[in-house]
């Protein structure tokens, strides 16, 4: 037991219990939280065949209350409070100690459950040889994507990460493994909670020799945060963490990476480019006069249009993409040093 946790966590199955444990960990976000404990009231599963725990992140908001009104709308949940924030892993893995479902099903609180979530990530279980699902995380169809739209969820089919916005998982195969390892959640260089505990999970119920399923039909819908464009740009710090699962699971070079080394696969081509201008520099600075040409022409191939709007637009999206990128490789360099496994 953990320091966070109280006897009262500790359930077993009584007769007649849930068949599946929905656990949320949640900080702040209240009105997201109470959108997915919305649908969640809707499953096509109905309300007496599974139960809600949520974790409280130590929030400013009133979960609580949140939690008290779904419960007055027939769901069957508990609110449990961590006593300070210690990433998410260590809160999932204090709402599955809390948890009497032979199943646990996880999900984010900015997260909104298509209606047969529940009951078609629980076909997969009809396989006794399944250890854990997953399903498609998608954007919200009422929403908008914009340039700093933040989308990086997206996983529109099995997805090596194995992210829980969309994991189903045997309780018993959760806890034989020890459950999330809690020494992978950390602070990003921008002092960001971030983690890579699911993956970590997964990988190595995979390689114990456990078989998954994904399931298409199981959708889950994810708010798109619109972000200010220096967090936009900033984002990729949070990537610093990626060396440290390629040293522990050396299979997510193949499964993960382009040639079992670059994270992003244009990458390769700008460090090319970087190094071509490097060169130019070195060697005829004047070539440099050439770069809006070859962005020009690179802005033709792409958007197949001679419209200059267009091509402006395509070139104001290649600039600003351009210090995204700068921070992902110095994030990615930083992990690589830190955990000393090479990723770029």
């Amino acid at each position: 037991m953990t320091e966070d946790q109280a006897p009262e966590d500790q359930a077993s199955l009584p007769a007649g219990g849930p068949e599946v444990s929905v656990v949320i960990s949640v900080k702040d976000r209240k009105a997201l939280l109470a959108e997915c404990l919305e649908a969640l009231a809707a499953q096509s599963l109905g309300l007496a065949r599974f139960e809600v725990v949520v974790v409280d992140n130590v929030s400013r908001d009133d979960i609580a209350a949140v939690c008290a009104e779904a419960r007055s709308r027939g769901l069957d949940i508990r609110c449990l409070r961590m006593e300070r924030d210690r990433g998410p892993a260590p809160a999932r893995n204090r709402g599955v100690a809390a948890a009497r479902g032979p199943v646990i099903a996880f999900t984010d609180s900015d997260c909104r459950p298509e209606p047969q979530w529940l009951e078609r990530g629980l076909s997969a279980f009809e396989d006794p040889a399944v250890a854990f699902a997953t399903g498609p995380v998608l954007p919200k169809p009422e929403q908008s994507a914009t340039l700093s739209s933040k989308l990086t969820f997206v996983t529109a089919s099995e997805h090596p990460t194995f992210p829980t916005a969309n994991m189903l998982m045997r309780t018993g195969i959760f806890r034989a493994f020890g459950g999330f390892d809690e020494s992978l959640s950390f602070k990003d260089p921008l002092d960001r909670a971030t983690e890579c505990a699911d993956t970590d999970l997964a990988w190595r119920v995979i390689k114990a020799g456990h078989a998954r399923r994904f399931v298409p039909e199981a959708v889950m819908r994810h708010e798109i945060e619109n972000q200010p464009l220096l967090q936009w740009v900033l984002e990729p710090t949070r990537l610093f963490l990626l060396p440290a699962l390629v040293q522990r699971h050396p299979e997510l070079r193949d499964a993960l990476l382009t040639a079992k080394l670059f994270f992003y696969p244009p990458m390769m081509a700008i460090y090319a480019a970087a190094l071509l201008a490097l060169a130019a520099v070195a060697w005829k600075p004047w070539l440099l006069a050439l770069l809006p040409l070859a962005l020009l022409a690179r802005g033709i191939q792409r958007t197949g249009s001679l419209d200059p709007r267009v091509l402006a637009a395509h070139a104001g999206r290649v600039l600003a993409h351009l210090p995204r990128m700068l921070v992902m490789s110095l994030s990615l360099l930083y992990g690589s040093l830190r955990f000393r496994a090479l990723v770029l």
